[in-house]
């Protein structure tokens, strides 16, 4: 009797073991379904937003989404999650991956792995033309800051005499600047150029450099799903080489946009 109770508690074991190895292999899963579902912030443009015309959400991130699927052999679902729920969104599974405007930083590796870079987003001080020409000079000077931005620590650090303001949004910062209420406003030179094609082309605002700091960004994936992380890896790689990655920046952020913005970055691995 009592061989016969052991005898059915190691099946069970096996097959609990079994269940586990493959809800593991998540790779195996989506190749399954044929679809990689990519978790997607459709709130901001030009990363991933809603197209007025077709109802579609479409962007930079969108597309990075669809060109990894269509590597690995896969469709892409874009699925739209808020940045808040991001992460849940992934670990509790109910996305693949995240093309979510993830900036890499050591708390969420934590959480969740992430893939090489296939994004570098500078954080960079616009000041009214003609001002300043550098970086640097707005030591002493009064610069706006969005509140609870990752770039006020990044200020502190790179320009510490810097008068930092803080505004509840991003509209209400760029204002401040337009109206000479502050000398200088940080943010990431995408949205920045946003603000200044949408808003600012009459009040004559210019991006400085150096930028003030570099966010990498990489697609979030679950921890423990080494296949996955190597197919995803792979299929970056080869956008990369193919040139896709170049077309994908230019099509979106290039100099026939209204981002007017450079390429300064390639596909590779997020140090830290």
């Amino acid at each position: 009797m009592k061989i016969g109770k052991l005898i059915s508690s190691l099946a069970v074991l096996g097959l609990l073991s079994l269940g586990a190895t493959v809800r593991a292999d998540q790779l195996a899963e989506i190749k399954a379904k044929g679809t990689l579902t990519c978790g997607v912030v459709g709130t901001l443009e030009p990363f991933a937003y809603q197209d007025a015309a077709t109802r579609e959400v479409v962007g930079y991130d969108v597309d990075i989404c669809k060109a990894v699927a269509a590597k690995m052999g896969l469709n892409a679902e874009p699925k739209v999650v808020s940045l808040e729920a991001r992460i849940p969104e992934l670990t509790q599974s109910r996305v693949d991956v995240l093309a979510a405007v993830l900036g890499y930083n050591p708390t969420r590796a934590e959480q969740i792995t992430f893939s090489k870079a296939y994004f570098v987003s500078n954080q960079s001080i616009a000041v009214k033309r003609g001002s300043f020409k550098h970086r640097d000079d707005l030591s002493g000077k009064r610069v706006a800051t969005i509140k609870g931005s990752s770039n006020i620590p990044l200020m502190q650090k790179v320009v510490p005499t810097a008068k930092l303001v803080s505004y509840d949004d991003g509209p209400s910062a760029f204002t401040a600047l337009v109206q000479r209420k502050v000398d200088g406003y940080v943010l990431s030179e995408s949205l920045m150029r946003r603000f200044i094609s949408k808003l600012g082309t009459s009040a004559d605002i210019e991006v400085l450099s150096p930028p003030v700091g570099r966010e990498y960004w990489g697609l979030g994936l679950r921890k423990g799903e080494p296949a996955l992380e190597k197919a995803v890896n792979d299929a970056l790689d080869e956008l990369e080489r193919s040139g896709e990655a170049q077309k994908l920046f230019d099509k979106w952020m290039g100099p026939a946009t209204i981002y007017q913005m450079k390429r300064d970055f390639t596909i590779e691995q997020i140090k830290g």
